[in-house]
């Protein structure tokens, strides 16, 4: 009697085990459906804007959590991410609609310019190049600036 006591205290004790497993697992975050690359490498504040416009817009429009924006800064478009040449609130501006910016490493260095230069927020990557090779091989689509307005 004691063996048939110690099993069905052990299979009591093993149930709500076994119910839990059977439970579904989480669901996995679902990966954003809209992911878009705008490389800006002109000078010209009017083709900053309209690639910002475009960016804002795409953010704004999509329901939370379904796309994302880069803006890829290379060459003469440094001058967009260069806190000490515009005004922070075009960059915040858009960092706050959850669009990202990043510089191309290697523009910076052939510009001599520091990290310390870039906006808060603005991260970097090796090679503006590289970056817009590797988002399209992850399906991102890669627009040109004169592509946003």
């Amino acid at each position: 009697m004691t063996r048939r006591l110690a099993a069905l205290t052990a299979s009591m004790l093993l149930m709500p085990a076994a119910v839990l497993a059977q439970q579904a697992p989480a669901a996995a975050p679902v990966p954003p459906t809209e992911k878009v690359l705008i490389h800006v490498h002109s000078n010209d504040p009017k083709v900053w804007q309209a690639s910002l416009d475009k960016a804002n817009s795409i953010m704004s429009t999509a329901p939370k959590g379904t796309a994302v924006v880069e803006i890829l800064a290379t060459g003469d478009g440094l001058k967009l991410v260069n806190k000490d040449l515009q005004g922070q609130s075009i960059v915040t501006g858009s960092l706050d609609k959850d669009v990202s910016f990043v510089a191309c490493h290697a523009s910076m260095k052939a510009n001599h310019m520091e990290i310390s230069q870039l906006h808060s927020g603005v991260g970097t990557v090796p090679s503006g190049g590289r970056e817009k090779v590797m988002k399209k091989a992850e399906g991102w689509t890669v627009l040109d600036e004169t592509e946003a307005k």
